[in-house]
């Protein structure tokens, strides 16, 4: 795995970004005070993307859609990270290619009922906002069209589910609902930003669907078709249960001790023993609790997570440099933290499958303190 590098993302470096693509044609014309810019007659024969939280992860993921060319792509902004995109044109800095919206190709809303169905909806939000997504999603969907994908943490479908069914009255309210794990490192660095440092890989699998509509087959090339004309890594999960699990290997030990230690990046928790003893502990005790919730599921051992698991996830670590978590970020700057989904979910369900898993549940602890005292929900 090649050694990250990071970049100056300063604001000169910025404004010079955006200007060297001010040349370009627009590819839309403003007719909306709501949208920053609507697709014109040849953009509706696209498919159309609706990215939910275009903040780290969402900006990265919907910019690279919008970059192929091949979707009508708008994207849900608010306060600071709105205007600034829409005055001045969204911008990404990647060690995979730099990518620049001019204001004038950005479709960006704040309300959902000015944009009305669309294809996918690609929802990027932090877990502690989850009750949000029914309502801001559900004005983007047409039950037999519409396919979900949530790039989020934690293990979140089965209230999820929950909440969209309740928003839709018990009707079904899409073609299909996936989840989506990423392993990549992006920050916002400010309004209108994103840097992408390091790695990529996107996978995803079915939560539910429309079985009368579609078959397992064709909602897994669904999912590879979208992501098919970008230049994103993907991998489908077979089961999402197995994903989310793979994804809290990574999860659970390096944004939880880097929040547990104060607010530390990556680098100093693989390069100090104690702590990378730490982390491997941690990776064990998570590989426990989810191989046990999957054989509860039903699954069988080939689906459970190994050794190959922890390394890959140690091996990603170690080429990470000076990453700050999402986790840390939100402790170190007084933001909500994703502390049910992301950490509590995972110790309720190795406890109720009597999986002991101290070393988790202590740091798990530690966190929910600092939720508490810090009123940071």
């Amino acid at each position: 795995m090649a050694t990250i590098a990071f970049r100056s993302t300063t604001p000169t470096s910025l404004s010079i970004i955006r200007h060297a693509f001010r040349s370009k044609s627009p590819r839309f014309q403003s007719t909306s005070s709501s949208l920053s810019s609507l697709s014109d007659d040849g953009d509706n024969k696209r498919p159309s993307i609706a990215i939910v939280g275009s903040g780290a992860v969402g900006g990265y993921y919907g910019a690279r859609l919008w970059e192929s060319g091949s979707y009508d792509v708008k994207f849900q902004m608010r306060g600071e990270n709105l205007k600034k995109s829409t005055s001045d044109g969204f911008v990404v800095t990647s060690i995979d290619g730099d990518i620049f919206i001019p204001p004038d190709q950005l479709q960006a809303f704040e309300d959902p009922n000015d944009v009305g169905p669309v294809d996918w909806v690609v929802v990027c939000l932090k877990s502690s906002s989850l009750s949000d997504i029914p309502d801001l999603v559900y004005p983007l969907l047409e039950s037999k069209r519409t396919r979900i994908l949530t790039i989020m943490n934690g293990l979140i479908e089965e209230d999820l589910i929950q909440l969209l069914k309740e928003r839709a009255g018990g009707e079904e309210f899409c073609a299909a609902l996936y989840g989506g794990m990423a392993l990549v490192c992006s920050n916002r660095t400010g309004p209108g930003t994103v840097d992408h440092s390091f790695a990529g890989l996107l996978s995803g699998g079915l939560a539910i669907s429309q079985e009368r509509v579609f078959t397992d087959e064709e909602n897994q090339q669904a999912f590879q078709d979208l992501w098919a004309p970008t230049s994103i890594d993907i991998a489908y999960e077979q089961s999402l249960l197995a994903g989310r699990w793979r994804k809290c290997l990574w999860n659970l030990p390096f944004n939880g001790i880097s929040v547990a230690m104060g607010g530390i990046t990556v680098d100093k928790i693989v390069n100090d023993s104690g702590l990378r003893q730490l982390a491997n502990i941690i990776m064990d005790e998570t590989v426990s609790a989810a191989n046990a919730d999957m054989a509860a599921h039903g699954f069988g051992k080939e689906m459970y997570l190994d050794d190959a698991d922890k390394k890959k996830m140690m091996d990603l670590s170690d080429n990470m440099g000076p990453y700050r978590t999402s986790t840390m970020i939100d402790f170190v700057e007084g933001r909500p933290l994703e502390v049910n989904y992301l950490f509590t979910k995972p110790v309720e369900r190795a406890r109720a499958l009597g999986v002991c898993v101290p070393h988790l549940d202590t740091l798990v602890t530690q966190i929910e303190a600092y939720q508490r005292f810090g009123n940071l929900k």
